[in-house]
């Protein structure tokens, strides 16, 4: 199989794991109103698939330095598709939302990042940035179908339904990787033999850290406008006088949309980075779409083709940095530390994006007490994710980083 089939296939298989992770924020002003939901316990859901994700993405990721990764990601994706079945049919209110979507949560750490090792290794020689950018470019895939998936069956089944087929995608995934994936572990990924499983050798590596601090922040931006961005353009529609079911079918779909198009930027600036650097591109995304989170909760009252079409700008430019960090810590990697650093990278940056979407909905709420009204207090929220975002062009700034050299003792160790 040539390289670029073998690209769309795991993309694919990517797509597939990823049609549960938005069946919840696709219904969330459904389920919020059934279950009497607040907006904090709303935004705790919301997070607790990035905690579940959380809890078990260290350990998986750096089993990738020790084991084949494909045997993490078939029986992950099997894990997926069982935890999701179970929450549409067992799911009855907050406690029992928040734990199955923790538990589906813990899919996903062993399929995403396990996935992007295989990418990075097998276009580890040229043309990793491209690749890169195309699997990440999947994940953005992946969410926008899901909620496009997931608003479509609500209305022609209900909620437990929608959510059972969306269950479907993991079990798919699983057939496409167990054709595709490689049996073996590619030579950069054979047991270390310096460190164990320390940390120690990836904190001391500067250039990836600044990288990990600026993903973190990233992602807590990014997790916090895709959990939120249903139900805000639900609240402007109510707001127009629509009732609440026909509000949120619409707005899943233009949220769909909103996810989608943010998938454009992945290959291309994944692209431009392997001709013109790294920290340039990653700060100047960064600062343009921590601008649109500071201004876009106050298009609230705008006619809804046009919150939709800010909307549309926001997502090419909150996730256009992505492919471009997750390939700048591949590249900053020491290739006996590739797993770990990635375990630390995913680490940082879900802890981040559980927090995102928890921190939203806390400020929907506290909002109110500072003097917000019902429509400002959406520019609280989207403004706290601004804020946050820019922690990465501080992190990493527009001076293009050192290439690393890794000592030839260490290069035989990861041989």
């Amino acid at each position: 199989m040539t390289d670029r089939a073998w690209l769309a296939a795991v993309c694919l298989s990517e797509l597939g794991t990823l049609l549960v992770f938005s069946n919840f924020p696709a219904l969330l002003p459904i389920l919020k109103a059934e279950w009497n939901l607040s907006n904090t316990e709303a935004g705790l859901i919301l997070a607790f698939y990035q905690v579940g994700y959380i809890g078990a993405v260290a350990i998986l990721a750096t089993l990738t330095d020790y084991m084949p990764p494909r045997r993490i990601y078939l029986a992950s994706a099997a894990w997926t598709a069982l935890l999701s079945l179970t929450f549409a049919f067992w799911a009855s209110g907050f406690l029992s939302a928040l734990i199955l979507r923790g538990l589906v949560g813990l899919g996903l750490a062993g399929t995403y990042m396990p996935g992007m090792r295989m990418v990075a290794e097998r276009f580890a020689r040229r043309g990793r940035g491209f690749a890169m950018g195309c699997y990440i470019g999947a994940f953005t895939i992946g969410t926008s179908v899901s909620l496009l998936l997931t608003g479509w069956a609500n209305a022609r089944w209900g909620w437990r339904w929608a959510f059972a087929i969306t269950a479907l995608g993991p079990l798919l995934a699983g057939a496409i990787g167990w054709l595709v994936l490689p049996r073996g572990m590619a030579p950069a990924a054979a047991p270390a033999i310096i460190g164990g499983a320390r940390l120690a050798p990836v904190l001391k590596n500067r250039t990836a850290l600044r990288l990990i601090i600026a993903y973190g922040a990233h992602t807590f931006e990014l997790m916090g406008m895709r959990g939120w961005i249903v139900p805000f353009f639900t609240a402007s529609l109510v707001g127009a006088g629509a009732a609440l079911g026909e509000a949120t079918q619409r707005a899943g779909y233009a949220a769909s949309a909103v996810l989608a198009i943010g998938a454009l930027p992945h290959p291309f600036s994944g692209l431009l980075s392997d001709r013109l650097g790294r920290a340039r591109p990653i700060s100047a995304f960064m600062l343009l779409s921590a601008a649109c989170s500071l201004g876009i909760g106050w298009a609230l009252p705008w006619p809804f083709a046009w919150l939709v079409a800010l909307g549309l700008l926001y997502g090419v430019l909150v996730t256009a940095e992505s492919a471009i960090i997750s390939t700048g810590i591949a590249d900053a990697a020491e290739p006996a530390f590739l797993g770990r650093t990635m375990a630390l990278q995913s680490t940082v940056g879900f802890t981040m994006g559980a927090l995102g979407p928890a921190a939203f909905g806390v400020a929907l709420d506290w909002a109110p007490r500072f003097g917000a009204t019902a429509d400002t207090r959406w520019a609280w929220a989207f403004g706290l994710l601004g804020v946050i975002v820019l922690a990465g062009p501080l992190a990493v700034g527009f001076r293009e980083f050192r290439a690393e050299t890794w000592p030839t003792s260490r290069r035989r160790g990861a041989r």
